[in-house]
């Protein structure tokens, strides 16, 4: 059975809903979120908060000293207490005016189940932030790494319930802030269009909770800072059990150059890498690189 990743990139080939960058943009898009990346590590570094490249920017720092050459974000992660610091010190401004953010809380609604920081001078428009309230700049992913239980069972069972209510906010979501334009965008693949349906009919039956508490509920489910010697990243690209990794996987940092600049990875960057791709360092066929579905895009540079 296909991913929702590989029928979406299927689809993008012939859909007219899509934005797809030229060349210049996707280097401005590049640029800006360097731009960016060095305003939050100066800041991180500025506050002794510990950070690392994650997921599609650790590989691309490895395998391609920089950005992988189709994608087009820039990922970063953090164990919680550095991931709530530096939540706390956006919210107090310290990242000046340009910046905005969008995390679960308790008070307030968030389209993803962690922070996201976005430029507020840009447009990078996601085609299913269609019609939400949810920032529409450029932005960088910041997920946080929590302790996982040193058990396996009790690894497997925190894993369902993760995974679940990772689904079911989702659904929710999708419910709750419907996207005529991604509709009409997975109509063009039979499957893809019987799963958002059934994501649609799921989320309105949980949607008598709100999506802004169902993301909280998922955040503090499974925030946890207790030294068990065992770290995972519950939302990362193989959710909570699949990431699940030993602590010295990442810690002590160490430093690898992207796109010209000393950039901080994991530890191990190979283990965390091989847990994640296998083997990472083959290129992907085609239809199984990951693209990020927008449908309308700015990027101006202060002169």
């Amino acid at each position: 059975m296909k991913s929702d990743t590989q029928m979406l990139n299927e689809l993008a080939a012939q859909s007219e809903y899509l934005h797809v960058l030229t060349e210049e943009e996707s280097k401005d898009l590049k640029q800006m979120l360097l731009i960016m990346y060095k305003d939050i590590a100066k800041l991180c570094d500025e506050n002794n908060i510990t950070f690392m490249l994650g997921g599609g920017s650790c590989l691309g720092a490895i395998r391609h000293k920089g950005y992988i050459p189709w994608d087009d974000d820039l990922d970063l992660m953090m164990f919680r207490r550095d991931y709530e610091a530096l939540i706390q010190l956006c919210r107090e401004g310290a990242l000046g005016e340009k910046y905005e953010i969008d995390t679960p809380s308790k008070d307030k609604d968030s389209k993803n189940l962690y922070l996201k920081i976005y430029r507020k001078d840009t447009l990078d428009n996601e085609l299913y932030n269609e019609k939400t309230p949810f920032p529409k700049g450029i932005f960088i992913d910041v997920f946080p790494m929590d302790s996982a239980p040193r058990i396996k069972f009790l690894q497997r069972l925190h894993g369902v319930v993760s995974d679940v209510m990772q689904f079911i906010a989702t659904c929710v979501l999708y419910a709750q802030y419907p996207s005529t334009k991604y509709r009409n965008y997975v109509s063009g693949n039979e499957e893809a269009l019987k799963r958002y349906k059934q994501r649609l009919f799921i989320g309105k039956i949980f949607g008598v909770v709100s999506h802004r508490t169902w993301a909280y509920w998922f955040d503090i489910f499974n925030a946890s800072t207790k030294e068990t010697g065992y770290t995972t990243v519950p939302t990362g690209r193989r959710h909570y059990v699949g990431e699940i990794q030993p602590t010295r996987t990442f810690l002590p940092v160490k430093y690898t150059i992207f796109e010209g600049i000393q950039c901080p990875i994991p530890a191990d960057a190979d283990a965390y890498l091989t847990a994640l791709y296998k083997n990472y360092m083959q290129l992907p066929p085609e239809d199984k690189r990951e693209r990020h579905f927008v449908y309308q895009f700015e990027c101006k540079f202060p002169q």
